[in-house]
């Protein structure tokens, strides 16, 4: 497993932020160790009380399961696993939650929450550098 120190937690955070006012959603967006244990967190000014505890859970479910939460939803759907997103002290089965990789493996995640899944996704995508472009 990898190492996700602090400073570039915050520099997750700082990139996720910049993104958001970008496209004028006040986002909660919280970096996870490997383990799901909270790192870095910011509530933007103007966001609501219940994203605070959905971007929390959608990085515990990436770092959980070092996978998407928007695609994890999908196999819970997909597969009738029911109760699931009810395990680990709650997860989140929609988009906006992305593990963080590096060459050691799973560093930790980031979760975002505060616009739409579309939204949150995006924010949590442009924090990690990944391309935004949907080629086929």
């Amino acid at each position: 497993m990898g190492y996700l120190d602090a400073s570039k937690a915050q520099q997750l955070i700082d990139r996720a932020t910049e993104r958001a006012a970008e496209i004028e959603v006040n986002a909660c967006i919280a970096i996870v160790d490997s383990g799901a244990h909270l790192i870095a967190f910011r509530r933007m000014d103007g966001s609501a009380i219940g994203p605070v505890d959905v971007s929390q859970r959608k990085a515990r479910t990436s770092a959980l399961f070092c996978f998407d939460s928007g695609d994890f939803g999908k196999v819970i759907r997909e597969f009738a696993l029911t109760g699931m997103e009810n395990t680990n002290g709650g997860l989140a089965v929609f988009p906006g939650g992305l593990p963080i990789f590096s060459e050691d493996g799973i560093e930790g995640a980031i979760g975002v929450s505060g616009g739409s899944a579309e939204q949150d996704l995006d924010i949590a995508n442009y924090a990690l550098g990944h391309s935004l472009d949907k080629k086929a």
